[in-house]
């Protein structure tokens, strides 16, 4: 118990953050939070269901796309929802684009359409990767935890406070109408601050790291900001533009600001990493040489940015034409 009191004390500053943050999340989505749909979500349900039995298919192979495709008349039960535990039979169409092919016991999501007075519609959505996904989850915690100990705890929940600020206070913040760029600054200073201060305490070198990654951050709005009036790009560049555009109508979503503010997420960790790369490496300089000047030890981190830069550069690089690769073919069919 007195460890634990302990280790809460050392961490207060990030405990006062989680709290308030806690807080502020439960009374926005509680009582700011604008709704809106474009589907009748009163009728409308997403439940999760496992295949009976396949009753008949009719499917074809094609070789140019290396798919099959067709349809399947399918038995499946319910594992959740008002009609859990019964069965319904009905047609999985198998396309190019929608390639779900079923077999007995496969786990699925199902669309099912329940309006009153009507005979229920029900659709295959897709597959069920939720257990697959918690295991690969659980894998990768335990990896970090065996390989980082305690600073891989650390790692971790700094992670869950990220993914809460995003998800429980960004998200639903942006699509109420409120300015997407202060508050995405606002949600990276918190999860930066968070995040360090997690994996090293109060220190130097952490408030460093910090302050590194904010600034490192609020430079790359900056460029970006000037990049976006020269190429012309915002929000309504993304081809989700139309349904954001009636979200927009219904909730006021700031859908110009959103591109920049999805731009100063991706930065933050790339930028974290070099920060606290760079301000680790001249702590430990200066922890050795405590006699340096400061213009030494500025020099120093420019020459350790420097064999940084090359590495740094490719993973960006790499990481965002993998992301878009599908648009770089567009491009090359279209010319």
């Amino acid at each position: 118990m007195k460890k634990v009191l302990e280790i809460l004390k050392q961490q207060k500053i990030v405990l006062v953050i989680t709290i308030l943050s806690v807080l502020f999340a439960l009374i926005f989505n509680t009582y700011f939070l604008k709704e809106y749909s474009r589907v009748n979500a009163s009728t409308t349900n997403y439940v999760s269901a496992k295949v009976v039995q396949v009753i008949s298919e009719d499917i074809e192979y094609r070789d140019s796309l290396e798919v099959y495709v067709g349809s399947q008349e399918i038995e499946v039960e319910f594992l959740e929802g008002n009609h859990k535990g019964e069965t319904a039979t009905f047609t999985n169409y198998i396309t190019a684009v929608h390639n779900i092919r079923l077999y007995q016991g496969s786990k699925i999501i199902i669309t099912a359409d329940e309006p009153d007075g009507v005979d229920p519609y029900y659709t295959v959505y897709s597959y069920d990767r939720g257990f697959g996904m918690f295991v690969f989850l659980a894998i990768l915690c335990m990896a970090i935890t065996m390989i980082g100990k305690g600073k891989g705890v650390r790692s971790i929940l700094g992670l869950a406070y990220s993914m809460f600020a995003i998800i429980g206070i960004l998200l639903p913040m942006v699509f109420s109408g409120y300015p997407p760029i202060p508050i995405t600054i606002i949600i990276i200073d918190l999860s930066t601050t968070v995040s360090l201060l997690l994996l090293n305490g109060e220190s130097i070198k952490t408030y460093s790291a910090i302050v590194s990654t904010i600034l490192g951050v609020l430079f790359a709005a900056i460029c970006f900001y000037l990049m976006s009036i020269i190429l012309h790009i915002n929000g309504f560049s993304s081809d989700e533009s139309e349904s954001l555009i009636l979200i927009n109508q219904a909730t006021g979503l700031k859908v110009i600001d959103i591109l920049f503010a999805g731009i100063l997420i991706s930065s933050l960790g790339a930028i974290m990493d070099v920060g606290m790369s760079i301000v680790s490496s001249l702590y430990e300089i200066f922890h050795h040489k405590p006699d340096i000047t400061s213009k030494e030890l500025f020099f120093s981190g420019i020459e350790i940015g420097k064999d940084m830069i090359g590495t740094m550069t490719n993973r960006l690089i790499f990481a965002f034409t993998g992301e878009f690769l599908y648009l770089y073919w567009f491009f090359i069919l279209m010319t």
